[in-house]
């Protein structure tokens, strides 16, 4: 019996001693997007598409309210003028208009970020690709943001410059 423990114990010493030697190594790596996106011809078109677009809903959202103030002053003018009837119905006017610019203001943010995640998908994609094409021809296991949650490491290398590289960018 007592053999039979010793071979035991010395088998998941041989077990153990050689698990441990068969680890893989782990790279790691570490890039910056913001550095890359501001090197990025795409990002600045991104950039401008999103202005663009945000100055139209603005445009839009100002027209509403010139429309809420025109209502109001004409009303505000000739409110003591008007029969019960005309002046509920120019309030109903108004205030539908108050509700429509509320509304409009709410989906536009919505839909602002709706197209800022739509263009960026794009430009993050490519970069997913360039990082997964450099850890594969570096040997890297994982590879962080930098500018992200990694709480320990003792090493890491950064991978920005050769993401430059390989997209081109200055």
């Amino acid at each position: 019996m007592k053999k039979t423990f010793q071979v035991l114990v010395v088998a998941a010493l041989c077990l153990f001693a050689t698990g441990a030697f068969a680890q893989k190594t782990i790279k790691l790596g570490h890039f910056n997007s913001s550095e890359l996106m501001k090197r990025m011809p795409e990002a600045d078109s991104v950039q401008n598409v999103l202005k663009d677009y945000a100055a139209e809903l603005e445009a839009e959202l100002k027209a509403m309210q010139t429309e809420y103030t025109r209502l109001t002053q004409e009303y505000e003018a000739k409110k003591d003028q008007l029969t019960d009837l005309l002046r509920a119905n120019k309030e109903n006017e108004i205030r539908g208009v108050l509700e429509r610019m509320e509304m409009f203001q709410q989906n536009a943010q919505v839909d602002l970020s709706n197209k800022q995640n739509e263009l960026f998908t794009v430009v993050i994609d490519k970069i997913k690709a360039v990082v997964a094409e450099i850890a594969k021809e570096n040997k890297f296991t994982y590879i962080f943001e930098s500018n992200g949650i990694l709480w320990y490491s003792e090493d890491s290398e950064d991978i920005t410059p050769l993401l430059v590289k390989k997209m081109g960018l200055k």
